[in-house]
């Protein structure tokens, strides 16, 4: 008979190796496990990493945006800015042309009699001994080269506009394309649908938002653009009306009223009244300056003498009179076109003091100097014949739209978004199957449709004048400048900045099909 134990060690001689198989189940499981969290990961990974070097591609795009439109804003500012500077020569050089004429006078021979006549005249000695007539000189022969080169840089601005916008446009794709490459080595925008394709298209329209304006012709535009030169944002008082008197004027007693013997007193007054302007003519095409200036005083002397009741007085005295038979003398300046004035407020937006050319033509005192001017000597030579407002400036495509009725990112600008396509091949990513060959029974080819993993960023370029702790932002209150308006997108301004944007189901399907 067998005994127990002898049953007991035959028992568990058969269940010997049972465990190593439940082991090596285990193990396989727990591999394949392994395996499937190693592959999750690293798609995982590979995928952020991805859709990050896709969003700094896509970025980099839309800052390309900004950039572009605020170097046109700044070389709109510096065109307006050099347009200014133009009509401040022209002003100049009417303005030295009067005071060289009216110093001329001041020792002319009428006004030569008048030095018997006052006692002392300090200030009106010390403008006759000014260098007017020199310094006048000066600048009639440097404003023409002045003029012509501020007129060829305001055209290498606008130059360096088209320049820069062409290149934006022809880089923008491959600079978002080589910004994702840096970020992920492996990854790259796809050639066809999109860097080819659907962004192509998409960044010609984003370069159809604005255009390439006239400066100078009678376009809704143009009068935008000539607003701004000549408001008073951009021109100086000097500019647009000349009030000031370019000779000093001096009153003293007279000399020789107290050589007699009944001499009360006496008093002698002369002085200068000075009108002028600049304006832009109605063509925009034209630079006009007018300056006049009209002399007049008088002397007196009076005495007493015994009458019946006792002392009475008595005055003599006689008006002085400018030189030049008391018609008194001009300046005159031009840059564009030659010929004569034959404009007498300009264009239809000049501000109302620099009409009549700052009133010189209706001012009394000044009216006849200036009408002489005006209708017979003419402003003189141009400056530069090619001188006004000079040809294009860029801007917004429809700049004078309407009102949108809220002040968001898409409203102001930011219509026009870039999509880019990125992917990267199934052979760059590090799975198992890379380093156990044969042996990843977890096929990709399923998850990786085309042999590579892609994914979708856009960018957009918006404006905005953004304030410090501005709760309201994109709202038209969040959106006001300090003087209570809503400034809308424009390239005058360099307030524009990048985001990025989210894909519309238009570029996912273009994006599903192509794979």
């Amino acid at each position: 008979m067998r005994t127990p134990y002898l049953f007991r060690l035959m028992a568990r001689r058969r269940q010997r190796g049972q465990a190593m198989a439940f082991t090596l189940a285990f193990g396989v499981a727990t591999a394949l496990v392994a395996l499937v969290l190693f592959n999750s990961g690293m798609l995982a990974n590979a995928k952020t990493r991805l859709q990050n070097a896709a969003d700094a591609g896509a970025y980099s795009a839309g800052l390309l945006q900004a950039r572009d439109h605020n170097f046109s804003a700044y070389t709109n500012r510096a065109i307006v800015a050099n347009q200014a500077a133009v009509a401040q020569l022209v002003s100049l050089k009417s303005y030295m042309e009067d005071a060289a004429d009216t110093h001329g006078r001041m020792s002319g021979a009428i006004l030569s009699v008048e030095e018997l006549i006052p006692s002392s005249k300090p200030a009106w000695n010390f403008a006759g001994s000014l260098p007017v007539g020199s310094l006048n000189s000066t600048v009639s022969s440097l404003a023409p080269a002045a003029v012509k080169g501020l007129d060829l840089l305001i055209h290498a601005f606008e130059a360096a506009q088209e320049a820069h916008h062409l290149a934006t446009v022809l880089d923008m794709a491959l600079v978002a394309d080589e910004v994702v490459k840096r970020n992920d080595p492996n990854a790259a925008v796809t050639q066809s649908v999109f860097l080819a394709g659907r962004t192509a298209v998409q960044v010609k329209a984003w370069s159809d938002t604005t255009k390439r304006h006239r400066a100078n012709d009678a376009s809704n535009e143009a009068d935008r653009f000539a607003d701004l030169v000549v408001s008073d944002k951009a021109t100086d008082g000097f500019t647009r009306n000349r009030l000031s008197v370019p000779t000093a004027m001096w009153g003293s007693s007279v000399d020789w009223c107290t050589l007699a013997p009944n001499y009360s007193g006496s008093f002698t007054a002369f002085g200068f009244t000075h009108s002028g302007g600049t304006i832009l003519s109605s063509d925009k095409r034209r630079w006009l300056a007018l300056d006049a200036t009209l002399g007049a005083g008088f002397w007196t002397c009076t005495f007493w003498y015994p009458c019946w009741t006792g002392i009475c007085h008595t005055s003599i005295g006689t008006p002085l009179i400018d030189d030049n038979f008391g018609m008194g003398g001009s300046g005159g300046g031009l840059a564009g076109g030659g010929g004569g004035y034959n404009d007498a407020t300009g264009y239809k937006n000049n501000p109302s003091s620099t009409k009549m050319y700052g009133g010189a033509l209706i001012n009394p005192l000044t009216m006849l100097p200036a009408g002489i001017r005006y209708g017979m000597t003419g402003p003189g030579g141009t400056l530069d014949s090619n001188g006004g407002l000079q040809d294009y400036y860029r801007d917004m495509a429809n700049p004078i739209g309407g009102t949108p009725a809220n002040q968001t990112a898409e409203a102001n600008g930011a219509a026009a978004t870039v999509t880019l396509e990125v992917e990267r091949q199934e052979g760059t990513i590090r799975t198992s199957s890379k380093f156990l060959t044969d042996s990843d029974q977890l096929n990709l080819d399923d998850g990786m449709k085309g042999g590579s993993m892609r994914t979708l960023a856009g960018a957009q370029s918006y404006f905005y004048r953004a304030k410090d702790n501005d709760p309201a932002r994109f709202t038209r209150n969040g959106w006001k400048r300090s003087d209570g308006k809503t400034e809308m997108a424009n390239l005058f301004s360099p307030y524009w900045q990048a985001r990025l944007a989210d894909r519309s189901l238009a570029d996912r399907a273009a994006s599903w099909a192509a794979q």
